[in-house]
């Protein structure tokens, strides 16, 4: 039983198999891909989700201390206190005022951790550990915009530049991961005491 070489390569025994192995693989490959990429998608959604989730509860934390700075519980470094602008904030002078405190959501967990300081023109690191250690939350804290504390208030503002001043603040919140930090500049009208 001899076979030519014509009739072997006409021959289609096998191939099916063949075929059948090779579409197999291709198959199970697009597979593999799909799974790969769906699970990096997940990933990616994830962490887009929390670090949305930090960025809303480090803003929340900067409106927080913007609407109560002279509400909520006294004590500095307190947990959930945001009475920062106290008569002792304000007697310690632009170079030394400083406050921090935890922001809390409805169910008294933190959410943030809030600074606050003067703006000054003069460049002056604040610690706000009592350890005395600074890490990078005092660094961002500390970078501020260098301008004058204390001055008149900003035209159409509606403030007489005869009886009023304004005294300028930085607040800066990071959020517990200390991944995201949100810093905002406020400043807060007084009357002029002659």
């Amino acid at each position: 039983m001899c076979s030519r070489p014509g009739a072997i390569l006409r021959d289609e025994r096998g191939f099916i198999l063949g075929a059948s192995i090779l579409i197999s693989a291709v198959l199970l490959l697009a597979g593999v891909l799909a799974l790969w990429t769906s699970t990096t998608e997940m990933h990616v959604v994830r962490n887009e989700g929390d670090l949305t989730r930090e960025f809303y509860a480090s803003e929340a934390a900067v409106i927080d201390a913007l609407e109560n700075y002279d509400r909520g519980t006294t004590g500095k470094g307190e947990a959930g206190a945001t009475h920062w602008l106290t008569d002792q904030f304000l007697l310690d002078g632009p170079l030394a005022a400083n406050y921090r405190f935890f922001a809390l959501d409805a169910q008294s967990r933190p959410i943030a951790e809030v600074r606050v300081r003067c703006i000054t023109d003069a460049a002056v690191a604040i610690d706000f550990d009592e350890d005395g250690q600074a890490g990078p939350a005092e660094t961002a804290a500390n970078d501020l915009p260098r301008q004058r504390h204390i001055s008149a208030p900003p035209p159409g503002s509606g403030f007489s530049l005869k009886y009023f001043e304004i005294r300028r603040y930085g607040i800066t919140a990071t959020s517990l991961t200390g991944n995201t930090r949100v810093q905002v500049g406020a400043y807060k009208v007084f009357n002029k005491y002659q």
